[in-house]
């Protein structure tokens, strides 16, 4: 059997494309004996049942006397006694509401705002109590906190020996790993997409190891891709992962299938990183999938009912990479390492698809940067066709968007967001980036997305090198003054701190945006980026600053929910409460 696993911790709305990707592509060539599981919504829905997690309550109370029984603690125990009291008094407030606050979002009551945040506020707190045993280390809706870095193999490996704080190893242990090693598992796959999940995904690893070393363990996703330098000399990983399959997986499972079923022969299976009698094989050239040649994703075996969404939202996807590959500070052509992309018309038969196996109308599309010709093709067939759906997706501000009745057409094909990454409204520090574009064509993107309807997203980079603080502010008075788009249906807006990631641009000439130094801790042996000394422009301390009061700022004027908090839920929430809207839209673009 062939057992594929999303560890903890994503987004609860919708399913990651990885695994049904993986999976539909396997069936295609044969391999039928295919398990998916995301143990992400699982472990979220195991933790806010109260009927399950009443022993973590008992453990509570126990672990309480026990701290107060005792005449000395030290500062850590006595802020684990805290929290362990705070536990005591909110879990009986909250136990015979955190089942509902999990259903609520499963029906129409996920509408009514003032519910949905209610809902959310209260798992928030649920899994921060609940979870108390466990402290310091925290579980929120859409991610987790540790004291143990997940960007060293040491902390990492410590963490296994501490299920106290570890509650991944712990949890895990206690409900999951039976469930899988009592299969007949041959290659256990686990998908590691996010530096959140590297911990629960290698805890999983480790402990599948421990219970079945006969199982062939690989881990894939785009964070190991990152470092095939580092696990190219050597990893201590290698003790309880038995391959790495890095840039993109397909082809290279199934390879990997066929040879464990077969020859093994694993030199033979493209993008593999594996150890073999102790030294490490990276097996190169890295290949590419030809995406016209795979099949539509296969969601079958997804708990599809446990995401806490009225309606599904499933991911689809037309291209991988991006087309511009130039922005400084970007690493999605490193991941990727060509841009290509899949025809328009495919992708709407994959749409076509899942509408009607899931009953699905809603449709994120995952690609870093729609090309804008793709999207008029994908628009034209959707609207041809007659198919009714609503989708979002994320692209670059172009002025070819702008052309001829483009953006009118994907309006009318169900598009009612558009996710762009506008990263600064200064003209130096765009082109400083190297994003390519003008003020102008972003003041004019704007402009017909108000006239058409379409809903818009943007993400605004602060702290890139050389960047002021006026410059940064450029950037959010762009915002901040501009009423009517701040109170158009679904608008929204999220700031994040430049983070110096490896395999970008500016890593390779870090003199031409004034850095002068470049270093990790000395640990952090899994370290997917740098901290750096700057001659121009803010600081990196600095920038910490100035982000944390432009997010102050933001957030006088733009709703955290349920627009910025997912974007799959702000998609749901323009189909249901502008339903009426959009139907007047339409019928005023419609062709004469």
């Amino acid at each position: 059997m062939i057992y594929l696993v999303f560890p903890s911790s994503w987004h609860p709305s919708q399913p990651y494309l990885s695994l049904p990707s993986l999976k539909g592509f396997l069936h295609k060539h044969g391999i039928e004996d295919v398990v998916q599981r995301d143990l992400a919504i699982e472990l979220l829905d195991h933790l806010c049942t109260w009927e399950k997690t009443e022993p973590l309550y008992d453990r509570i109370l126990s672990e309480l006397r026990d701290l107060g029984s005792r005449s000395f603690l030290t500062d850590l125990e006595q802020e684990k006694f805290a929290k362990l009291r705070e536990a005591e008094e909110v879990i009986p407030a909250l136990h015979d509401q955190i089942d509902e606050a999990k259903k609520s979002l499963r029906c129409q009551d996920f509408y009514d705002i003032e519910r949905y945040m209610e809902s959310l506020k209260i798992i928030d707190v649920w899994l921060d109590n609940i979870l108390a045993p466990y402290y310091p280390s925290q579980l929120t809706v859409i991610g987790s906190q540790m004291r143990y870095s997940p960007y060293s193999t040491r902390e990492i490996l410590e963490s296994f020996n501490n299920p106290n704080e570890n509650f991944f190893y712990d949890l895990y242990k206690e409900h999951y790993i039976d469930s899988i090693v009592s299969k007949d598992i041959d290659l256990l796959g686990v998908s590691i997409t996010s530096v959140e999940q590297i911990i629960p995904g290698l805890t999983l690893a480790h402990l599948v190891k421990e219970r079945r070393p006969d199982i062939h363990i690989t881990v894939g996703g785009s964070v190991f891709t990152k470092l095939v330098d580092v696990l190219e000399k050597g990893s201590p990983l290698f003790n309880f992962v038995d391959s790495f399959v890095v840039h993109e997986g397909e082809t290279p499972l199934l390879r990997l299938v066929q040879e464990l079923r077969g020859n093994r022969e694993l030199d033979k299976v493209p993008n593999l990183v594996w150890e073999d009698q102790g030294r490490v094989r990276v097996n190169r050239p890295f290949a590419k999938e030809e995406l016209n040649e795979l099949p539509t994703p296969d969601f079958d075996g997804m708990p599809l009912d446990l995401y806490l969404s009225p309606e599904r939202v499933l991911p689809i996807m037309g291209s991988r990479g991006c087309y511009w590959e130039k922005c400084a500070f970007c690493s999605i052509p490193f991941d990727h390492m060509d841009f290509h992309v899949r025809y328009a018309e495919t992708v709407v038969q994959d749409v076509v698809n899942l509408k009607e196996k899931y009953n699905c109308n809603y449709f994120f599309f995952t690609d870093e940067a729609l090309p804008i010709n793709f999207m008029r093709t994908f628009a034209g067939k959707l609207v041809e066709e007659k198919v009714d759906i609503q989708w979002t997706g994320e692209l670059k501000f172009e002025k070819s968007l702008l052309r001829d009745d483009r953006m009118e057409i994907l309006y009318r094909s169900g598009c009612r967001k558009l996710i762009f990454g506008l990263e600064s409204y200064n003209q130096r520090v765009l082109n400083s980036m190297k994003k390519g574009v003008d003020q102008e064509v972003i003041d004019k993107t704007v402009e017909e997305c108000l006239r058409i309807g379409i809903a818009m997203h943007f993400y605004i980079l602060v702290g890139f090198p050389t960047e002021t603080k006026e410059e940064v502010m450029d950037s959010i008075n762009f915002v901040m003054d501009n009423r009517e788009m701040l109170d158009s249906p679904g608008f929204s807006c999220i700031t994040s701190q430049f983070d110096f990631e490896r395999g970008t641009p500016i890593e390779k000439n870090p003199g031409e945006w004034g850095i002068t130094k470049l270093y990790t801790p000395p640990d952090h042996d899994l370290s997917l980026g740098y901290s750096y000394d700057i001659n121009v422009g803010l600081t990196a301390e600095e920038a910490t600053e100035v982000y944390q009061e432009v997010v102050e700022i933001l957030s006088r004027e733009v709703m955290t929910f349920p627009h910025n908090y997912s974007l799959a839920d702000g998609l749901l929430y323009l189909g249901h409460h502008e339903k009426h809207n959009i139907q007047d839209r339409l019928l005023a673009l419609a062709p004469a």
